[in-house]
């Protein structure tokens, strides 16, 4: 669809004061602003109207933003503001601190996200299926249950407590760790389930007495293991902007696993930045908009923020990538002091 460019300045000053006022914008609130005569613009939003890209509420003669009209504006007109350096100390000492884990940073990450925006926030790390298994542990809880621990290459850690099977002594545990240590550490994901199927089973058997029994327990100390895990914050906020569809879809909206598989499915490609409108039946009237940060030398995680189709996407666009650039300073450090401590470790 092609625009001029004053049509392209008026629907950016259409969008922008209705994200301020809330109420239809008549040609008079653009003369100012816009330069032209009342009679032109007239002229001018008639043109976006017949595009599609704005529309007249029944009740009111100024116009809104349709959704094809935001769409086209994060397309084609939306450009990001500098940072504002208020903006960056807010960010910056929202962050202050030592953070010792992964997932600290990045449940302060969305915490931060939502607080900013005040919509719906959520943090997914690197996807799964690109991860590696980088460590291994069995923790023995107590006489009759234990727990598994494992660290990926980002260094997010996983545990699964699991009730130790009667056919399996402390000395089996231990054969069991030995195997899993030895077929599955800085292997990746994918690599770990393909060989859960093929070739575990037939170790499981030259080992075990009872290689059934300990097959299940495999699959409850991985229990989890290929699935993206989901940080997210303010989702209350989703009942706010949109009560009765939050009521309606609220096993999906509830559902971390269904979430991080729509945010995914939203952020396939090479694009950092992407905004999907009715994304999904219960994203009906609401905005998915997701942006990528860098997990250095580890690859990308992904922001991600939910609220109604009429924001200020300036703002709300400008926010997510200055929170984006932040974390990955952090992580930049969380990962500087993992690998130094890793290689003083494995110096002594």
């Amino acid at each position: 669809m092609a625009i001029s460019d004053r049509q392209k300045e008026i629907l950016n000053l259409i969008i922008s004061l209705y994200a301020k006022e809330r109420s239809p914008i008549g040609s008079k609130s653009l003369m100012e602003s816009a330069g032209v005569s009342s009679a032109t613009i007239r002229n001018e939003m008639k043109a976006l109207e017949e595009a599609g890209l704005i529309e007249k509420p029944h009740t009111s003669a100024g116009r809104v933003p349709s959704v094809s009209g935001y769409k086209y504006y994060i397309e084609n007109v939306l450009e990001l503001n500098q940072i504002n350096q208020s903006e960056l100390f807010r960010v910056m000492s929202a962050f202050d601190g030592d953070f010792y884990r992964l997932s600290d940073l990045t449940e302060r990450a969305s915490v931060v996200l939502s607080d900013l925006t005040g919509l719906t926030s959520f943090v997914l790390n690197a996807p799964q299926r690109e991860q590696a298994m980088t460590h291994f542990e069995i923790a023995q809880v107590d006489g009759h249950s234990a727990m598994s621990i494992y660290t990926l290459s980002t260094g997010e850690i996983r545990t699964n407590q699991f009730i130790i099977p009667r056919s399996m002594g402390e000395n089996d545990l231990a054969r069991l760790k030995e195997i899993i240590s030895e077929r599955f550490l800085g292997k990746q994901i994918l690599d770990i389930h393909y060989s859960l199927r093929t070739e575990i089973p037939q170790i499981l058997s030259q080992y075990f007495d009872s290689p059934g029994d300990v097959a299940k327990l495999l699959d409850v100390m991985f229990d989890g293991l290929f699935e993206d895990k989901l940080v997210t914050s303010g989702r209350a906020k989703l009942f706010e902007f949109a009560p009765e569809q939050a009521l309606k879809h609220y096993k999906f909206f509830s559902d971390d696993k269904s979430m991080a598989q729509e945010i995914r499915q939203a952020t396939e490609g090479d694009d950092l930045t992407s905004v999907k409108f009715d994304n999904h039946k219960a994203l009906k009237n609401l905005t998915l908009i997701s942006h990528k940060f860098v997990i250095p030398y580890r690859g990308l995680g992904t922001l991600a923020l939910i609220g109604p189709i009429d924001l200020d996407y300036q703002k709300i666009m400008t926010t997510i990538d200055l929170v984006a650039k932040v974390l990955t300073l952090k992580l930049t450090d969380y990962y500087r002091y993992l690998d130094g401590n890793h290689y003083e470790m494995t110096q002594k």
